[in-house]
């Protein structure tokens, strides 16, 4: 065999002064022979350097493809928290100013099984501001006005917090084991475990009535909020009511109101989680929607939030949060986001801020220092 003096194929060596079948090139000529006078020389192969690196390229070119073919992108998530995360097996949950910078902190109990401590989180970052000393049994929670925070606990007593700092004010002594709180002007009320209530003066914590508090009728029952069937709030001037049926598969059904006037009415695609048999139903109001968190409507595990116009009940984001867990137990609405404390039954529930705007977590709280 000889190539060909044009292009380099391969020719019989025999086989003289004939066009060559590739390129056409009249008198190819011999192995070693020089090309016709004139007649371009023949290109250059490439060097074992370039196809060394051509081999390479197209190698990872190959494994490229390949990544994108199978790698599986993770779906988001919540920002990691930046310090030890706070933990909570009560659903108790109000507000105070915490650190003076006019924004609502939330309160919530730390731990909380046998013995607990009150908290207070920066509603901007979700960083733990203060924690109470330990509360042995704690129960009773609520912020009766923005500088003072009532806690109670197994002891029958109550202790009256300033919101600043979390240190006690005062202790007052009880007739029962306290249930329930409901902060008037200057007193509150106090339900105890066996149905008896008492008011108590937010001065000094002695006994007294308080009428502009909530009568205990309105705030008895074993979670009494989220067991309200159904759900009422004021968002955007129209009144949106959220239900669920007593008996069968929870559904969720929301309705805007404008007094007497049905503006909308609609079945959702979440329903009502359950716990002692009964519906759980959460539903604020924030940056003017209406914010519904429910479980998915096929297994009813996976937690879902739901945001709402007030005004047509159309539907403006439908999010997925799994990693609320499987056990929603409260949300509520201040200031900028919407608070949700949820979790596992075993592990502990967490407090999450979201924001009304996209359905997705602001921040996880934190633990603060101790005390």
């Amino acid at each position: 065999m000889r190539p060909c003096w044009s292009c380099g194929a391969s020719l019989e060596a025999s086989r003289d002064g004939i066009a060559c079948p590739r390129c056409g090139a009249d008198a190819p000529g011999v192995a070693g022979a020089a090309a016709p006078r004139g007649a371009p020389a023949p290109a250059p192969g490439p060097s074992r350097a370039t196809k060394v690196l051509l081999a390479a390229a197209m190698a990872a070119v190959g494994i490229g493809f390949a990544v994108m073919f199978f790698a599986r992108v993770d779906p988001p998530q919540e920002p990691a928290p930046r310090a030890r995360p706070l933990s909570t097996q009560l659903d108790a949950l109000c507000f105070v100013d915490a650190n003076g910078d006019d924004a609502p902190d939330p309160v919530l109990w730390q731990d909380g099984k046998t013995r607990g401590r009150v908290v207070a989180v920066d509603g901007r970052s979700g960083q733990g501001i203060w924690a109470s000393q330990q509360i042995e049994e704690p129960d009773a929670l609520a912020c009766a006005d923005p500088n003072m925070v009532l806690a109670g606990g197994g002891d029958a007593a109550l202790r009256a917090l300033d919101a600043r700092t979390g240190k006690e004010r005062w202790v007052a002594n009880l007739p029962g084991v306290p249930d329930e709180i409901a902060g008037g002007d200057g007193c509150a009320t106090v339900v105890m475990k066996d149905g008896t209530a008492t008011g108590i003066k937010l001065e000094g914590g002695g006994a007294a009535d308080c009428p502009t508090a909530p009568q205990p009728s309105a705030i008895t029952g074993h979670f009494w909020e989220r067991k309200k069937n159904p759900q009422v709030v004021q968002a955007g001037g129209v009144e949106v009511v959220l239900a669920a049926p007593a008996g069968g598969p929870p559904r969720l059904t929301a309705e805007g109101r404008r007094g007497s006037e049905s503006l909308w009415k609609k079945e959702l695609a979440a329903r009502a989680p359950l716990s002692g048999g009964r519906p759980d139903l959460f539903l604020v109001a924030s940056g003017g929607a209406a914010v519904v968190v429910g479980v998915d409507v096929v297994n009813g595990t996976e937690p879902r939030i739901i945001s709402l116009d007030p005004v047509s009940g159309a539907v403006r984001y439908e999010r997925a949060a799994a990693y609320l867990g499987d056990r929603l137990t409260a949300a509520k609405a201040s200031g900028p986001y919407v608070y949700v404390i949820s979790g596992a039954a075993v592990s502990g529930a967490a407090l999450r801020a979201i924001d009304p705007a996209t359905g997705e977590t602001a921040w996880r709280a934190t633990t603060p220092p101790s005390p």
